[in-house]
């Protein structure tokens, strides 16, 4: 049998406070079981004073393991324990982007990069979807882009839909002088969307950008876009069936505005069961069968048992048991944040 650490980023904490601990060992279990080598034991232990998340495996962790591992939104570094001596591994580099691309975005209502991180890995590791060569991803509430950053990094495909124009707008200059800064190769396109009868108007900024000339030829660039419009709208700006995962977080009612009410006539709303109301039809169309929806939102304002209620009514396998029951946390006095998670049947 082979032990390990996890030593967790300084950071984890200040995003979750007390609560750190238990939503890092929550996403390593459901990250483990899609490894090689099938983690048992997984564990907090303090090691000289130190916390680590510890874990066990019949077999060495594989390049793949340790791929995974170095996704997970926590881990600053990982020890094989032998007789009581920690022995660092070497976590590969498996981000395009450095991953300082999402944490140099400011703005206000912007979600924890390390948060969201956890999200794309909870999403991508519960899915029975057949696993792509890369990994589609839809941010239907995207603000400036971070989880769609967060996924580039990881290798993803990423797109996301933003109500407020300035914010899109925002969104795409950022990444595009970030890709100019870096010298990473990439190309630019902008496009305009009309519905039938001009029910709406959309604007789509779109970015793929590669390693270098070679990847672009060989068609194994990544692609990035970033839809100013209503997310009503999701079903009308992507194809069918076309992402695996989505992952958003909701408005919390405190201080986020979202676009509700019929395709029409959309209305502003704090609520988030208005938002998930109105866009769930859409939103179930572009996800693919066996992909994944995670909502991150404000317990205080939308009870889970209505939330989830109200995805399996509209088909959704929302996951609550074991460690899919343990990420609710505080954020402030009036912010009591969890995640749901829900997955779209195969047939």
């Amino acid at each position: 049998m082979n032990h390990y650490a996890l030593l967790l980023n300084p950071g984890h904490n200040r995003v979750y406070y007390k609560s750190s601990q238990q939503l890092s060992a929550a996403e390593f279990s459901i990250v483990a079981q899609s490894m090689d080598c099938a983690p048992t034991d997984i564990h907090g232990e303090h090691i000289a004073g130190v916390y680590y998340l510890r874990f066990s495996a019949c077999k060495v962790l594989s390049d793949r393991d340790l791929e995974q591992i170095a996704r997970l939104s926590f881990v600053f570094a990982l020890y094989q324990v032998e007789h009581d001596c920690l022995r660092p591994i070497a976590i590969p580099h498996v981000n395009l982007t450095d991953l300082s691309i999402s944490s140099l975005l400011k703005y206000t209502g912007k979600t924890n990069e390390l948060f969201t991180r956890m999200m794309i890995n909870v999403a991508v590791s519960s899915g029975t979807f057949t696993k792509p060569e890369r990994i589609r991803l839809l941010d239907p509430i995207a603000g400036k882009g971070t989880t769609l950053l967060e996924g580039l990094s990881m290798g993803y495909d990423c797109c996301g839909v933003e109500i407020n124009e300035s914010s899109a707008s925002d969104g795409y200059h950022y990444l595009k002088k970030y890709l100019e800064l870096e010298r990473i190769k990439h190309v630019t396109r902008q496009q305009k969307q009309s519905g039938p009868n001009k029910s709406f108007t959309a604007k789509h900024y779109a970015i793929d950008l590669a390693r270098n000339k070679e990847d672009f030829k060989r068609h194994q660039e990544q692609h990035w876009e970033l839809v100013s419009g209503n997310s009503m709208h999701a079903d009308l700006f992507f194809p069918k069936q076309h992402f695996h995962v989505l992952v958003g977080d909701l408005p919390y009612g405190v201080q986020h505005g979202n676009v509700s009410g019929d395709r029409k006539q959309p209305a502003l709303r704090r609520s988030p069961k208005d938002l998930v109301q109105a866009c769930l039809p859409a939103w179930n169309t572009v996800l693919k069968p066996g992909g994944v929806l995670v909502l991150a939102w404000n317990t205080f304002v939308f009870p889970k048992e209505s939330f989830a209620a109200l995805l399996e009514q509209a088909g959704f396998e929302v996951l609550q048991n074991g460690p899919y029951g343990a990420f609710e946390h505080r954020v402030d006095q009036a912010i009591l944040r969890d995640i749901l998670v829900a997955r779209k049947p195969l047939h």
